[in-house]
């Protein structure tokens, strides 16, 4: 403080004041410093010294070209003139002690003592608030890039939907220019209230400036800020999403258009077969039962053998297609595992005579007699399996089926299906392919043994939904074996409407009007030599206009109907005939077998459903259950 007390007592400044100025320099809390008007350094605060690296003593000994090389020490006197009239403050750099070039704010003024000059100042190091403002600076450039490079249109708007900002994106989708768009209201050109749509994101349609129709999706979210509340929003170009969807929904359409064209062809494809089948095979059950010798006998169980052969054939493709639309459901019943064996095998017995092959089955005698699945589909594996094996087999081989108990916990039995045979075998790579649909284990197989490629396909599917997998062991040249394992429950005991049954008296024990509405000549006459060898007389019309007419006429007690006929369908004939007579019993009587056919019969009101071919044993069951 001498340098001071000294430069002061030259003044006439009272004591008073000098206390309060040495006060206030000594307590400052930026570093203060009064420099002469040679530069000098008349006095600095500790503040002062401490920022430049120095004692306190030695601050006192600088000149302000020690700090700050390029300052005009030669123009200090007009420097401070111009300062006593416009105090500033400004930026600058300062060095340390140790050559450190650091940011200081200075907050400078002149003052004039008696005709001599001084410069006041007050220095304050910025460094970090200038690190912080730098970083702030590249944050904000960063922030900018991304707004305004973003693929998005992005906006954002006060509180009453004033745009404060808009990117690239936005000014080219709406056509304007950042000018045109700024201080006006967004509503005016997206025609929406965009501040109700806070947190929610809203599909619209935008008019561009050159009339073009953009479908957008529009988000919005809130931003508080020290300056208030503002909006943001995002808005997307959404014509190539909504492109892709009509595209998906064309394609999901045309994929349902040929899923029903093709539903449409097998069930069509099903009934052309089926309706001459139920001639074949009627006639030929209806023949069995006459007087024949020994030939006759054996050419009409191949009759049945290739009619059953072909009918299987059927069933598997409905069977491929139902499983590929998930529209497959399983029945389950109580059957006769022995009685289900024999039919299988006597079939498959037939086709296999014709190479020499015996067919060998064992049952397990601890397996229950009666169990309960859809008996239906395990006699398609089983059909499938054991017509592979004789396929395959060489001539006056054997196949074998054995069929083990191998679990049983209270009403639940586990039961093991295995067919294996002595044929070509197969390799690791042809197993591969095996399930496969259409595939065989090479073309060659195809060409010598034929096929259609779906049976192990069908097996496999249809065990996996019993419960099962079918697995293979095979060698090339050596055979196979399939096997398969299924959980049943304990069925309940019955008599199986398949077995021969004498239908002397059917007729006074379960008495009916009938009437038969077939257009097929061959299937009238065949329905009318089934019932007639149930005992009854049966009148027949040939399509459902003339069936309306005949019972409006006369009160049949039971009518057999079937679908797809010329004039009028079964379905509708029968909507017509139950409006007039809610009593008819109707049953379907019909080639037409697939599920959404069957529920159409019952969603007219028929009572029951007879598929083609058409079995005695069938219609006397339909008709016991009718009459019951």
């Amino acid at each position: 403080m001498s340098k001071l007390n000294n430069l002061l007592s030259k003044y006439d400044t009272p004591k008073k004041e000098l206390s309060l100025l040495k006060l206030l320099v000594m307590n400052a809390s930026d570093g203060v410093h009064i420099l002469t008007q040679n530069g000098d350094v008349v006095y600095c605060s500790t503040t002062f010294a401490d920022l430049l690296g120095y004692s306190l003593e030695e601050a006192h000994e600088l000149n302000v070209k020690d700090w700050d090389r390029h300052f005009p020490v030669e123009d200090m006197i007009p420097v401070i003139k111009d300062l006593i009239e416009n105090p500033k403050i400004f930026e600058t750099k300062h060095e340390k002690k140790n050559g450190e070039i650091f940011n200081v704010e200075i907050n400078a003024r002149g003052i004039e003592l008696d005709g001599d000059f001084f410069l006041y100042a007050s220095s304050r190091d910025i460094t970090g608030v200038k690190k912080e403002a730098m970083v702030n600076r590249k944050n904000h450039a960063k922030l900018q890039s991304i707004f305004r490079t973003t693929p998005d249109a992005f906006f954002v708007i006060d509180s009453s939907g004033r745009i404060e900002s808009v990117n690239d994106k936005l000014i080219k989708l709406f056509g304007l220019s950042e000018k045109e768009l700024l201080g006006t209201n967004i509503d005016k050109y997206l025609k929406v209230d965009v501040t109700k749509l806070v947190g929610e994101t809203e599909e619209l349609e935008f008019t561009s400036k050159d009339g073009r129709v953009v479908p957008i999706s529009i988000n919005v979210g809130e931003a508080r800020t020290e300056d208030g509340l503002y909006l943001t929003g995002i808005i997307r170009d959404i014509s190539e999403q909504k492109k892709y969807q009509r595209e998906l929904e064309d394609s999901r359409n045309k994929a349902l258009a040929a899923e029903k064209a093709k539903s449409l062809f097998l069930a069509n494809m099903s009934h052309e077969i089926r309706t001459p089948m139920n001639g074949i095979l009627g006639m030929a059950s209806l023949l069995k039962d006459t007087s024949l010798n020994p030939l006759q006998e054996e050419m009409l169980s191949i009759i049945n053998s290739c009619g059953d052969s072909l009918l299987t054939i059927i069933n598997d493709i409905l069977s491929f297609s139902k499983i590929e639309s998930g529209k497959l459901s399983i029945e389950k019943v109580s059957f006769n595992l022995k009685k289900s064996v024999e039919d299988v095998t006597s079939l498959i017995a037939n086709i296999a005579s014709e190479k020499g092959i015996t067919i060998h089955s064992k049952i397990d005698n601890s397996i229950p007699q009666f169990l309960k699945s859809d008996i239906v589909r395990l006699k398609q594996i089983i059909t499938n399996l054991l017509s592979n094996a004789v396929k395959f087999s060489p001539d006056e081989e054997k196949v074998f089926l054995d069929i083990k108990l191998t679990g049983c916990n209270g009403n639940i039995v586990k039961v093991l299906f295995s067919v294996k045979d002595n044929g070509i075998g197969m390799s690791e790579e042809e197993q591969s392919r095996l399930f496969q649909e259409f595939t065989q284990a090479d073309e060659g197989v195809t060409r010598k043994f034929g096929g259609t490629g779906l049976g192990l396909s069908i097996s496999s599917k249809l065990a996996k939904l019993l419960g099962g997998k079918i697995k293979v062991e095979s060698r090339k040249g050596e055979g196979s074996k399939f096997s398969f394992e299924l959980e049943f429950e304990k069925g309940n005991e019955f008599q199986s409407e398949e077995q021969d049954v004498n239908y002397d008296g059917f007729e006074k024990k379960y008495p009916h009007k009938i009437i038969l509405v077939e257009d097929n000549r061959v299937n009238q006459k065949l329905g009318e030599m089934i019932l007639a060898k149930l005992g009854y007389k049966v009148d027949i019309v040939e399509n459902g206009k003339v069936a309306v007419e005949a019972c409006s006429n006369e009160n049949y007690s039971l009518i057999f109907m079937d679908m797809q006929m010329p004039v009028m369908d079964g379905v509708t004939a029968t909507k017509k005939i139950l409006k007039n007579n809610k009593e008819s019993k109707i049953v379907a009587m019909t080639a037409n077998v697939l599920e959404e056919d069957r529920q159409k019969c019952l969603d007219a009101g028929m009572l029951d459903f007879v598929s083609k071919p058409v079995r005695i044993a069938n219609v006397a069951s339909v008709i016991k259950s009718l009459s019951d």
